[in-house]
């Protein structure tokens, strides 16, 4: 036995030689498990050495990787990216076109940034043994630092699938009263069956974006799946960018606006109104309004269409007739209505509304109705979707058909690709649309 005392927990009896590291003794602490070597003089490395691991470690690799490279310890590596200067946390104007995607989050990967054994690792999740404070704080950090949580490592451990999709979604709750006005129902139906083609059971995740309770990043990261769905998550949402850091596969449905390593399934958004508006400009009108939302990537793409559209026909941009700043309180009657009363009150009232969904254009043709116009005679309306109630809805409306059905089966498709090791890069799809001409734009008159 020896008469040094261990820097971790102090203790001066049980101390044991350990083996040499360098030109040093390590010594093992009986008690806490912890080794050490006393009097190890540091290796000078050369600073661009330093700067290569930290180029490594952004870029995603681990630091074994970075380690055997480099020629250096995992341990030294890890020092590195402890010490580093804080990078620069300015906001970029625009995310990476090509994003990192990092492999899942081993135990050993933990070990080595908490500067640990796997075997201590193990101790700390099955709190096992007695353990220092500062070593217990340094796992935990670094779990904080790798986006880990216990209930992940422990699955790390096990090396297993589980073969479960998780998916996350809104408008569950009236679903039985509202299935010909909602786009979960075929997407849903699409899903479930592509996932059981795949041997993949779908845990649902309760929620509705507009409402107070939300879920965490962790929560999707207990071991429960292999991978996520996400419908119509707002641009570059927290949630989805820390379970994507984590190393978790995840899928965006009906969102481009997605961060670093997320992959997503989308309906031609631009494309489709950018189509309406030539659709529009060949009936004779020029005078063409949009009526859109604001906040989710969807409508913003749509919006977009909508200017391009009216660029490619050479139609000058008047921004009193787009409206693409809906809040959600306002997809009522009532907020479609004061949009509509602003535009007839306009001397030169729009001939033509493009509304960015099938709801609001059903709530603008009612009102135009109600003001003693008529459609489409005085006024055109065309919606966004094309679900099953359009065809009959006012005698029919025009609409962009999106096919949520071959949408639900591509996220899963790519989902298992994904989590199977397919790049980013092949997991975003971008789905044609069609537009659908029905009553509410087809007995314009043609100009001359």
């Amino acid at each position: 036995m020896m008469t040094i005392a261990c820097p971790n927990c102090g203790r001066r009896d049980k101390q044991v030689k350990a083996g040499i590291a360098g030109d040093a003794q390590r010594y093992k602490c009986v008690s806490c498990g912890r080794r050490y070597a006393l009097n190890v003089r540091p290796r000078k490395y050369p600073k661009e050495i330093q700067d290569r691991a930290l180029e490594l470690h952004v870029s995603g690799k681990s630091n074994r990787e970075i380690a055997r490279e480099l020629s250096v310890s995992a341990q030294t590596v890890g020092n590195w990216i402890l010490n580093a200067p804080p990078a620069d946390t300015t906001t970029p104007a625009s995310p990476p076109t090509e994003p990192v995607v990092k492999s899942r989050v081993t135990i050993a990967d933990v070990a080595l940034h908490a500067g640990v054994s796997t075997s201590t690792i193990s101790n700390y999740l099955n709190d096992k043994g007695r353990m220092g404070q500062k070593t217990r704080l340094r796992i935990e950090d670094a779990m904080k630092e790798l986006y880990f949580t216990p209930s992940a490592l422990v699955r790390s451990l096990r090396d297993r699938r589980t073969h479960t999709l998780g998916l996350v979604t809104y408008g569950i709750y009236d679903l039985e009263h509202n299935v010909e006005k909602s786009i979960i129902a075929p997407m849903l139906g699409a899903i479930n069956r592509a996932a059981d083609s795949a041997g993949y059971d779908v845990l649902l995740y309760t929620g509705w974006p507009h409402r107070s309770r939300s879920h965490t990043g962790s929560d999707f990261l207990n071991g429960q799946i292999d991978g996520l769905l996400w419908m119509s998550p707002h641009p570059y949402h927290p949630q989805i960018r820390f379970a994507a850091s984590a190393g978790l596969p995840v899928i965006a449905i009906m969102s481009k606006r997605v961060p670093n390593g997320v992959g997503y399934v989308v309906s031609d958004n631009a494309g489709g109104i950018h189509e309406t508006i030539n659709y529009l400009v060949g009936r004779g009108h020029t005078r063409i309004a949009f009526l859109g939302a604001k906040g989710l990537s969807d409508f913003i793409d749509r919006a977009a269409g909508y200017r391009e559209g009216l660029a490619a026909a050479g139609i000058a941009y008047d921004p009193e007739m787009e409206v693409g700043d809906l809040k959600w309180e306002q997809w009522s009657p009532e907020g479609v209505a004061a949009v509509i009363q602003r535009w007839l009150r306009m001397k030169e009232r729009p001939t033509a509304i493009v509304a960015a969904d099938d709801l609001l254009a059903e709530y603008a043709i009612t009102w135009i109705r109600g003001y003693g116009l008529r459609v489409p005679e005085d006024i055109a309306i065309t919606g966004f979707n094309g679900l099953p109630n359009t065809e009959t809805l006012c005698g029919g409306i025009t609409t962009v058909q999106q096919p949520f059905s071959e949408i639900g089966k591509i996220a899963v498709e790519r989902l298992t690709a994904m989590i199977s090791g397919a790049p980013v890069s092949e997991c975003r799809i971008t789905v044609p649309v069609s537009v659908m001409i029905r009553a509410s734009t087809e007995r314009q008159t043609e100009h001359p």
